[in-house]
C-alpha cells in the first residue's frame, strides 16, 4: 500500500532539488542574492521528500515487476541523490562556496540520472527517443502457412514480438511468462491464462479483446497491439487444443478457421507500404476480418478499411453554387474541397450555433452532388434536421457525434447508401436503433464509443454489422470463429 504513493512522491524532490539548484546559481547576481536565503530551506523539504520517494521505491520494488538491472540503478541512484542533497545542505550551512558550487552540480546530475531511469522504469528504455517508432514485424513471410508449425513458427514469434519484452526472462509481469510452452501452460497469479479447446473463457484472448482503456488490457495500449488477425489465429490455436508441437495442418479446422489462417498468411507476406502502416502501430486505427477473413486494419499494421482517398467519386462533379456555398459560410459554416482537384467539397458546423436551424440545413439540398463529407459535432437537431440530412445521399463521411441523435432520428440515416465512414459516438442510441443502419452495404467504418452500450451490446453489433470495422473506444472486436460468445 505504501508503495502506491511513490509516483506522487517522486516528484517532489526533483522540484525541490532543482528550485534549490536554481536560486543557489542565480543567488551569486547580486540583484538576485536574497533568492539564496530560500535555499537551506528549499533544501530541507528536498531531502525530506527524498527519503519519503526512498522509502515508497523500495516499497512499492517488492509488488512489482520491472528489470532488476535498471531496478537497482535507479534505487542506489535514488539513495545516492537523497545524500548529495544533505551534502549540499551541510555545504550551503558552512558557506562553503567550492564544496557548494560542487554538490550543486553533483546533485543536478543524481537527479537527471534517477528520474531518466525512474521514466525508463515506468514508460521503456526508449521513452525519450524522437526517432520514428517502428512496430516490429510478428512473422516472417509465410508461403504456406498450412506447412508451418503451429506454435514455433506463428504462436512463438507473435509473443515475442508483442508480449514477452513484459512476460519473458527478464520480466515477468503478473509473474506470468510466455516465452516458453511449460511457462504459457502454468500461467501467473491470476492462474492459468489459455484453456484448451475453449478460447473464449480463456483469459488470454480476454485481455486481448478488453477496450485499450480497460487497465487488464493487453498488452498496454501504449505499446504496439496484436492486429486482429492474430487474435483470431490464437484464437483459433485455444480452441484448437493448443498445439506446441503439431503443424497447422494437422490441427482441426473449420472453414472459418481457414480464412483466418490464410488472413494471417497474407499478413506475413506485407511489404512496402505495409511496413510504413506497421510503423504507426500505436496511433493507427485497428481494424477487424471481414466475412471472407481478409484483415482489414489494425494499430499494428495491416491498412485499414477506409481512407479518405478512397472516400472520394472517382468520377467528376461541377462545381457547386458559389452562390449557395457563401450563404453557408455567411451562417458559419466552413466549407473546404475535399481536395485541391475535386469540386467534391466538406462541410463543417464547428462554429455554428449548436442549435442548428432547419432553414440551414435545408441549404444542404442544393449542394447534394458535390458534397460528400459532413460533420456536425455537439449539434441539437430537429427531426426535419436529421430528415435534410437523409437526403444527402453522396455522402460518404459523416460525423455526428455528442448531439441529440436517437432511436427515433438515427432512421433518417438509412438511405445514405454511399455512406463509407460513420463516427455518431456519444449518442442515445440502443442496439435497436443501430439495427435501422445495417442496410448501410457500403459502410467500412462506424463509431459508437461512448454511447453507454453494454459488453452484450457490443457482441449483438458485430454480429449484424460482420463486415464493419467497428470503434468502441481503442478497442475493436474482431469477427472470430464462433463468435457467439460474451467476453466478461
Amino acid at each position: 500500500m505504501l508503495g502506491n504513493f511513490h509516483p506522487v512522491i517522486v516528484h517532489l524532490p526533483i522540484g525541490f532539488l532543482l528550485l534549490a539548484i536554481l536560486f543557489q546559481w542565480i543567488g551569486r547576481r547580486p540583484s538576485y542574492a536574497h533568492l539564496r536565503l530560500s535555499v537551506p530551506v528549499i533544501l530541507v523539504l528536498g531531502m525530506i521528500s527524498a527519503l519519503l520517494a526512498c522509502v515508497t521505491g523500495l516499497a512499492i520494488s517488492g509488488s512489482a515487476d520491472y528489470p532488476e538491472e535498471l531496478l537497482g540503478w535507479h534505487q542506489w541512484m535514488g539513495i545516492g541523490t537523497t545524500l548529495l542533497s544533505l551534502g549540499m545542505f551541510w555545504a550551503v550551512q558552512r558557506k562553503e562556496a567550492k564544496m557548494t558550487n560542487l554538490f550543486s552540480v553533483l546533485l543536478l546530475a543524481g537527479v537527471t540520472v534517477t528520474g531518466h531511469l525512474g521514466g525508463s522504469l515506468t514508460h521503456g528504455e526508449d521513452f525519450l527517443s524522437f526517432e520514428k517508432e517502428v512496430a516490429k514485424p510478428t512473422l516472417g513471410p509465410i508461403t504456406d502457412i498450412q506447412s508451418a508449425h503451429a506454435y514455433n513458427d506463428l504462436v512463438q514469434p507473435i509473443f515475442e514480438a508483442r508480449c514477452v519484452s513484459c512476460h519473458g526472462s527478464g520480466k515477468q509481469k503478473g509473474k506470468l511468462r510466455l516465452d516458453q510452452p511449460d511457462y504459457i501452460l502454468k500461467g501467473g497469479e491470476d492462474g492459468v491464462i489459455v484453456k484448451a479447446g475453449d478460447a473464449d473463457n480463456s483469459e488470454l484472448i480476454k485481455r486481448l479483446l478488453l477496450p485499450g482503456d480497460a487497465k487488464k488490457h493487453m498488452p498496454p495500449i501504449r505499446e504496439a497491439q496484436l492486429t486482429d488477425t492474430e487474435i483470431s489465429f490464437l484464437h483459433w490455436w485455444i480452441q484448437s487444443g493448443l498445439g506446441f508441437k503439431q503443424l497447422v495442418k494437422d490441427l482441426h479446422q473449420t472453414e472459418a478457421d481457414k480464412a483466418v489462417l490464410l488472413a494471417l498468411q497474407e499478413q506475413s507476406q506485407q511489404t512496402g507500404d505495409d511496413a510504413e502502416t506497421a510503423g504507426k502501430g500505436k496511433s493507427s486505427e485497428s481494424g477487424k476480418l471481414n466475412a471472407t477473413g481478409k484483415s482489414a486494419a489494425s494499430r499494428a499494421g495491416v491498412k485499414p478499411v477506409f481512407t479518405l482517398a478512397a472516400s472520394i467519386p472517382s468520377e467528376g462533379v461541377k462545381a457547386a453554387d458559389s452562390a449557395l456555398v457563401d450563404r453557408l459560410k455567411a451562417n458559419g459554416v466552413v466549407v473546404l474541397p475535399v481536395n485541391a482537384s475535386s469540386n467534391y467539397l466538406s462541410l463543417n458546423f464547428v462554429t455554428v450555433n449548436k442549435q442548428v436551424p432547419d432553414s440551414i440545413l435545408n441549404l444542404l439540398a442544393g449542394i447534394r452532388e458535390q458534397l460528400i463529407w459532413l460533420k456536425l459535432d455537439e449539434m441539437e437537431l430537429t427531426k426535419a434536421g436529421y430528415a435534410a440530412i437523409g437526403k444527402l445521399d453522396n455522402l460518404t463521411r459523416l460525423q455526428i457525434t455528442r448531439g441529440n441523435l436517437s432511436d427515433e432520428t438515427i432512421s433518417a440515416l438509412s438511405g445514405l447508401k454511399n455512406l463509407q465512414w460513420l463516427n455518431i459516438a456519444g449518442s442515445n442510441v440502443s442496439p435497436d436503433g443501430y439495427r435501422q443502419l445495417s442496410g448501410l452495404s457500403n459502410l467500412k467504418q462506424l463509431f459508437l464509443y461512448k454511447g453507454g452500450l453494454t459488453n452484450n451490446d457490443w457482441s449483438a453489433l458485430q454480429q449484424l454489422f460482420p463486415k464493419v470495422q467497428i470503434d468502441t473506444g481503442n478497442y475493436r472486436l474482431p469477427l472470430l470463429p464462433g463468435d457467439t460468445s460474451l467476453v466478461k
